[in-house]
């Protein structure tokens, strides 16, 4: 199973977090360990006057990496759509990627909204689909998420953590050993009440309401999670951290990168972390660490393994072992 073709899009438009940060600082609320967590310098943010939407940035994701990798939509057995902020519930919004792109009449369209584990269980199950079917080849995955209009600019955690982007991925099955190896997943639901959209529920959603995010929060029991449950994870299919090239970790805070990376003492080339640079791009930010660290450093080789670790609001978390 081979996970070669990437590509991240985004909006013209990179803001840096200064201005965010002053803000709140003149409001006298101390932003320096918020920054400190999250490690943010900039986000890219759709114009308020864009036309832009969820579904377009996917739509221009997904043409990128269809150009880029020379791949076919006749090609395409499958697309996946993952987005916590979708332009249409009815019909889902990968049946518009269909139209768009001229996918063939037997693709299997769907989307997914898992928040920011999204990703991680998109490529899950296209890949187990793929492995099983047999007919199916190649699948593609959209990321994509517009969180600017839906997020609240009066909570400093919020106000400039999210990127608009969207970001795609190709998965091709073939006859090698490459692929998904294992993955695991752990749910804590009894947090399912510290971030929603809408605050109180579409029954009784009004115009303009914003998430709601609940400082207690923080993603810290995924952490422990992670710290927790690695080891024997890598064990169970005999491997240890020393033989993981890559640990592709939620981009979403700096601090609980840092906590795993000094549990386990793991070398800093190998937790690649560009949220600062780019901003945290939710679902998708595990791959597209991998994307940027493939571009910017060096692609991995035939045999590597990684390992990604990610959580979405609610919580839950995954553990997911890939071998190149």
């Amino acid at each position: 199973m081979k996970l070669k073709h990437m590509y991240f899009h985004h909006p013209s438009k990179l803001e840096n977090n200064e201005a965010v940060i002053q803000k709140f600082e003149n409001q006298g609320v101390s932003m320096k360990k918020i920054q400190e967590a999250l490690g943010r310098t900039n986000r890219y943010v759709v114009p308020t006057d864009s036309p832009e939407t969820s579904l377009s940035l996917g739509i221009d994701a997904a043409k990128g990496v269809l150009r880029e990798s020379k791949i076919s939509m006749n090609e395409i057995d499958i697309i996946a759509f993952v987005t916590c902020t979708p332009e249409h519930q009815i019909p889902n919004d990968s049946i518009f990627i269909h139209q768009a792109l001229q996918g063939k009449p037997d693709t299997m369209c769907y989307d997914i909204n898992a928040n920011c584990i999204g990703a991680l269980l998109a490529l899950d199950q296209v890949a187990q689909y793929l492995n099983n079917s047999k007919t199916a080849q190649k699948a593609l995955v959209i990321c994509a998420e517009k969180m600017s209009s839906i997020l609240d600019q009066e909570n400093p955690v919020t106000a400039f953590c999210f990127s608009d982007s969207a970001f795609a991925f190709i998965v091709e099955k073939d006859d090698t050993s490459a692929g998904l190896v294992d993955v695991h997943y752990h749910t804590d639901s009894s947090f399912c009440n510290t971030v929603l959209f809408p605050p109180q529920g579409h029954s009784c959603f009004s115009t303009g309401e914003l998430t709601m995010w609940d400082t207690s929060f923080d993603g810290s029991g995924s952490v422990e999670y992670a710290t927790n449950k690695i080891e024997d994870f890598l064990r169970r299919n005999k491997l240890s951290t020393a033989d993981i090239s890559l640990f592709l970790f939620s981009q979403l805070s700096l601090k609980n990168i840092e906590i795993i990376k000094n549990h386990f003492n793991l070398p800093d080339h190998k937790v690649p972390f560009y949220s600062k640079e780019i901003g945290y791009s939710g679902s998708s930010s595990p791959l597209v660490a991998l994307d940027q660290h493939q571009q910017i450093v060096k692609p991995l080789k035939e045999g590597e393994y990684v390992l990604i670790w990610t959580l979405g609001a609610g919580y839950q978390a995954g553990l997911m072992l890939w071998r190149f």
